[in-house]
């Protein structure tokens, strides 16, 4: 079996907040430096990227490889992106998992890609742990919120028999993570999980909680049945540690590169 990290990635806009962000991504590093991770995959977007690099950089050597991939990107909005969503903009989003904006992404579109994201790098992972115990193997998924939804609604969907499951995600915490252990449905006597429940801390923008749960349907590539346990989710115990100070981006502890955090939230699904 596999034990797997999904992360939510840094999703605030301003430079204010990217300041905040990136301390949190710093933290979240240092708190995993004690989790040997085998690999660690991550969105090419920048909030998820630079957080990926600070849980690498805290990794013991040998470092695990870091694979970067655009299937863990978040949802892209198309025409609006970085636009407000709420009920008195032209861009509303409205419920279901096939509505998008124009040149955007609709929930069908992720999961898809979430799917992808599961065959491409879970699936060999799985292959190579078969009948091995959960700890075995440490994979981190660098991600976002909605994507998250939909990569755990893809692994949950491959549960034998397809029982029914509760679904209670709301998004996550910026670089709240979530610990997971996951084998093939043949090899373990655990009991899998029924319920998916997330409770995130702060303000979670509409862009980062997803509109509908995740579809039931598992990938047609009919896939071996897995079994699915939910150790913990959004976790934020090393946030305590993360003040956030009074005054303007010049009283901020964080200085690296101080020039690229105006870029660092450069958009939604779309932006780098």
């Amino acid at each position: 079996m596999v034990s797997s990290k999904s992360i939510g990635a840094i999703t605030a806009l301003s430079a204010y907040q990217a300041v905040i962000g990136m301390n949190q991504a710093k933290a979240l590093g240092e708190s995993l430096k004690d989790t040997k991770f085998d690999y660690i995959f991550t969105s090419d977007l920048r909030r998820a990227h630079w957080t990926s690099q600070q849980i690498l950089k805290n990794q013991a050597d040998p470092k695990p490889p870091l694979v970067v991939s655009e299937l863990l990107r978040e949802q892209h909005f198309g025409e609006a992106e970085q636009k407000p969503f709420s009920d008195g903009s032209r861009w509303v989003r409205q419920p279901g998992r096939v509505f998008k904006f124009p040149g955007g992404e609709s929930l069908t579109d992720v999961r898809k890609r979430a799917d992808q994201a599961v065959e491409q790098f879970i699936e060999p992972i799985l292959r190579e742990c078969r009948g091995r115990p959960a700890t075995s193997k440490h994979v981190a998924m660098v991600a976002h919120g909605i994507f998250n939804s939909e990569f755990l609604g893809a692994l949950m969907a491959r549960r034998k028999m397809n029982a029914p499951l509760e679904w209670s995600y709301r998004g996550m915490t910026n670089t709240g993570w979530t610990k997971a252990e996951v084998g093939y449905a043949d090899e373990a006597n655990i009991e899998t999980t029924t319920r998916i429940s997330t409770d995130p801390s702060g303000p979670i923008s509409p862009s980062s909680a997803p509109s509908s749960p995740p579809s039931s349907t598992p990938n047609p590539d009919n896939l071996e049945p897995l079994v699915i346990k939910v150790l913990c989710s959004d976790v934020t115990d090393h946030l305590q540690g993360v003040v956030r100070q009074k005054g303007g981006l010049d009283s901020q502890s964080y200085d690296e590169k101080q020039e690229d955090i105006r870029k660092f939230f450069g958009g939604g699904g779309g932006g780098k």
